[in-house]
């Protein structure tokens, strides 16, 4: 059987080799199964990672979400602990420990069940099991939080039969792909 790391590298491999397009379009798709869902309905907050390395475009959810009123907020990291920050263009920096854009906004998400979290991953299952990057910022941030909303983001390239979980693994509540939406 594969390792996590081994399941990791040959998707993400996959994932690489998406044309720009294909993610563009997919991503789209994506996006709108997140705008139609009652979650999203119901979250006065909405957390958005910023893409990189092919990940599904979740920032196309930005503009929609203003305009409906809602906080848009992503992730910056702090030591071994994440939190959210208002997104806002004109205090992106691009120092983050992982060469990941992060805001540099002094406002700082005080989470709740209105919030919406939509995570990233490097693989899923039909059961929401998710292998991430190995960082575990997702699951400590959750582990605190477990009162907010969460759906993963992912292409279903990304998905396989079945993932090994360990108890400190935390799964989203969905994950939306562009051809359709597993529940936990």
């Amino acid at each position: 059987m594969e390792t996590k790391k081994e399941i990791r590298k040959r998707i993400l491999e996959k994932r690489r080799a998406l044309t720009p397009d294909e993610v563009h379009r997919y991503s789209e798709l994506i996006c709108r199964r997140i705008l139609e869902s009652p979650e999203y309905a119901k979250a006065e907050d909405l957390c958005l990672y910023m893409p990189i390395r092919n990940e599904a475009e979740v920032t196309l959810l930005i503009e929609p979400a203003k305009t409906a009123g809602k906080g848009v907020w992503i992730p910056k990291v702090v030591g071994e602990e994440m939190i959210f920050n208002a997104y806002d263009e004109e205090k992106m920096v691009e120092d983050g420990p992982f060469h990941i854009r992060e805001s540099a906004s002094d406002l700082v998400l005080t989470p709740g069940e209105d919030t919406l979290i939509i995570m990233p991953g490097a693989v899923f299952d039909g059961k929401c099991n998710r292998i991430g990057y190995g960082g575990g910022y997702y699951d400590r941030f959750l582990e605190k939080h477990p009162e907010c909303m969460t759906m993963a983001a992912a292409f279903d390239l990304q998905l396989v039969e079945a993932l090994p979980a360990e108890t400190h693994d935390i799964r989203p509540g969905s994950v939306v792909t562009e051809s359709r939406r597993i529940d936990r």
